[in-house]
């Protein structure tokens, strides 16, 4: 049989003896025990002995393992014997030397324990203990578990992405901003909270603020498996009577195919404009008097345009279209 350690051993810390997850305990090693077991030796036992007579085998089980040496809780040197019967005062067919302990001569007088004492129970508690660090806890999983390594992966591949943008960032009060929902899976309810109390479950909605203020939107989706996933842009929007939304609107030019005339309508102190067409191509225009440019795609489809607008004191603004552009 294996080594099995003990946690009788000296230096055993909580944890040794379950090796999770693996098994140092069979139905061959494991053995019928009663706690608090003792006696003494009547006689010496020799180096060969093949009987161990004692005071009283009485509190012992039929069969099982003694530990002769020094009293149960006291670090010392002894030896493991198994024994496959018993008498009143005596071990009989012995094993010597079990579990790789140190066969040795025991005089009278020398103790004969439990050798398990408590072990089935420190057993299980071990492996409770190395399971629950190895597969991890349901809350705060430490961070090598599988547990937590699940989570991660939850976190990263099926927990979907609430994506969504609002045009336009600036209005008066009553006026309509869009929201486009760009969140990608099979979503199947979607909500929305504006804010100021207002909600909506369309996947694209539309919503007028009645009141001015600056509001924090919120977009929450669930999709057909349960999966959900949260999107939160704090303070994202503005509604005043004093600010003038910046935007910009795109018209077709006959010539040549597929060019589009895109003009600016904002107001302020604007430097520069950095015009991004959304096929990867863009322009930076220096000349603030200069609001409208042209641009030409290469195929049809649906594109992004966006305005970067750079103001004096060095402040920046994005404007997006309000619709995405389809370009035939």
């Amino acid at each position: 049989m294996s080594e099995r350690p003990s946690s009788l051993d000296v230096g055993y810390v909580a944890g040794k003896l379950s090796l999770f997850p693996d098994v140092l305990d069979d139905k061959d090693s494991l053995y019928e025990v009663r706690n608090n077991a003792e006696t003494v030796l009547r006689t010496g036992l020799p180096y060969n002995g093949k009987k161990i007579i004692v005071e009283d085998t009485s509190l012992f089980p039929p069969t099982g393992i003694i530990r002769v040496g020094l009293p149960s809780g006291v670090a010392g040197e002894a030896e493991l014997i198994y024994y496959g019967s018993k008498t009143e005062n005596a071990f009989k067919d012995l094993v010597r030397g079990f579990a790789g302990s140190r066969q040795n001569q025991w005089p009278s007088g020398t103790w004969a324990t439990n050798a398990v004492t408590a072990e089935p129970h420190n057993a299980v508690k071990d492996a409770i203990i190395n399971i629950e660090k190895r597969v991890g806890l349901e809350t705060n999983p430490d961070s090598g578990s599988l547990n937590r390594r699940l989570k991660n992966m939850e976190l990263k591949f099926l927990s979907p992405k609430a994506v969504f943008r609002s045009y336009p960032r600036v209005v008066r009060p009553g006026s309509t901003i869009r929201f486009q929902n760009f969140s990608e899976g099979d979503v199947i309810r979607n909500l929305w909270d504006f804010g100021d109390g207002g909600q909506s479950t369309e996947k694209n909605p539309t919503y007028a603020y009645a009141k001015e203020g600056v509001y924090t939107v919120r977009l929450h989706i669930v999709t057909s498996t349960g999966a959900q996933g949260i999107s939160t842009k704090t303070n994202c929007l503005t509604v005043s009577e004093d600010e003038k939304p910046s935007f910009f609107y795109a018209k077709k030019l006959n010539s040549p195919a597929l060019t589009y005339s895109l003009v600016d309508q904002s107001d302020g102190d604007i430097l520069q404009r950095f015009w991004v067409f959304g096929d990867g191509e863009s322009l930076r225009e220096d000349d603030p008097a200069k609001h409208e440019v042209s641009h030409t795609y290469q195929s049809p489809g649906l594109y992004e345009p966006s305005l970067l607008l750079v103001f004096a004191g060095d402040k920046v603004k994005r404007v997006f279209l309000s619709e995405i552009l389809e370009v035939s």
